[in-house]
C-alpha cells in the first residue's frame, strides 16, 4: 500500500485575496489560495525568509519554491465555507518618487495642493469570511515537524495572512494522519480542488447542477525562487464546499476526512 503521511489544518480570515495574474486595474480573486500562496503561509508559519534582496538568499540557505516544490511537498485545499466575494475599495499612493510619497499636501505657486503623487482608488474583488482546510504532506521531516508543532500551537515565526497583509490568516489545528492511495478507476467524491490535467480517461467529472456550483480558473501551480511561474493548470473547485466525483490520477483517502487531490 501507499501511505503518505499529512498535516491538516484550517485558514480563515474576514477578508482574503488571491489577485488572478491576468487582471490589471480592477484585481480580480481566485475563489481558493494558490498552491504558492500556500507555500508562503507555510513559510511564514516556520519561519522561512524571503530573499535579502532580489533574487538573493543567506548563504545554504535552500529557497522557500525549492523547500515546497511538488517534489517535496504535496498541498491539497478545501473550501470549507461557500466562496463569497466582494468588491471594497483601496486607498493606493505612488511610492515612485520618494519625496513625493512625504508631501501628501505640496503646494504649488498658487497656493493649490499639487496631485503630483496620485492617491488613486482602485476597487478590489476580495473573497467575503474565506474558510479553507489544508492538507500537506513534506519530505523534508524536521520542516515538517516544526510546520506541526506551530500549527498545534497556534505559534507562527511571521505573521500569515491571506493574500494581502491587511488579512490576518487565523489557523486552527485539526489532524495528524495517513492517507492511502486509492487505486480506483471509477468516479470518486472527492473533497477538494481538483487539477484537471490530472484527470483521466473520457468525461473525467460528474457534474451535479442542481446541487453544485463549479468554477475553474487558470492558475499558477510552481514558482521558482526568482517568482517566475513555470506551471499553469486549470483548477476546477466546488464553490459551495461539497465534493465533485470525479476520475483522478493520485487521490488520497483520508480516514473521517475524504478523497483529496493535489494541486
Amino acid at each position: 500500500m501507499n501511505y503518505k503521511d499529512f498535516l491538516i489544518f484550517d485558514i480563515s480570515s474576514e477578508y482574503g485575496h488571491f489577485r488572478k495574474f491576468n487582471t490589471t486595474t480592477s484585481p480580480l480573486t481566485y475563489s481558493i489560495p494558490t498552491r504558492p500562496a500556500i507555500a508562503g503561509l507555510i513559510g511564514a508559519i516556520v519561519g522561512i525568509e524571503r530573499e535579502t534582496r532580489p533574487n538573493k538568499y543567506k548563504e545554504g540557505a535552500i529557497p522557500l519554491p525549492e523547500l515546497l516544490s511538488r517534489q517535496n511537498a504535496s498541498i491539497a485545499v478545501q473550501i470549507l465555507a461557500p466562496v463569497k466575494k466582494t468588491n471594497i475599495g483601496f486607498n493606493l499612493v505612488s511610492t515612485k518618487n520618494f519625496r513625493d510619497y512625504f508631501n501628501i499636501n505640496d503646494k504649488d505657486a498658487t497656493g493649490s495642493i499639487k496631485d503630483t503623487y496620485r492617491r488613486t482608488q482602485i476597487e478590489f474583488e476580495l473573497l467575503k469570511n474565506p474558510s479553507f482546510r489544508i492538507f500537506i504532506s513534506w519530505e523534508y521531516q524536521g520542516l515538517f515537524q516544526k510546520l506541526i508543532e506551530n500549527v498545534k500551537q497556534n505559534r507562527t515565526h511571521f505573521t500569515p495572512y491571506l493574500g494581502l497583509s491587511q488579512f490576518t490568516a487565523q489557523l486552527t489545528f485539526i489532524d495528524t494522519c495517513q492517507a492511502e492511495l486509492v487505486e480506483s478507476g471509477d468516479y470518486e467524491d472527492v473533497v477538494t480542488a481538483i487539477n484537471l490535467s490530472k484527470v483521466r480517461g473520457n468525461d473525467p467529472i460528474q457534474f451535479d447542477y442542481e446541487a453544485g456550483r463549479y468554477t475553474s480558473d487558470t492558475m499558477p501551480i510552481e514558482m521558482r525562487a526568482d517568482r517566475i511561474v513555470t506551471d499553469y493548470a486549470d483548477v476546477l473547485v466546488e464553490t459551495n464546499g461539497k465534493t465533485t466525483r470525479a476520475k483522478l490520477n493520485n487521490i488520497y483517502k483520508a480516514q473521517q476526512y475524504g478523497n483529496i487531490s493535489f494541486l
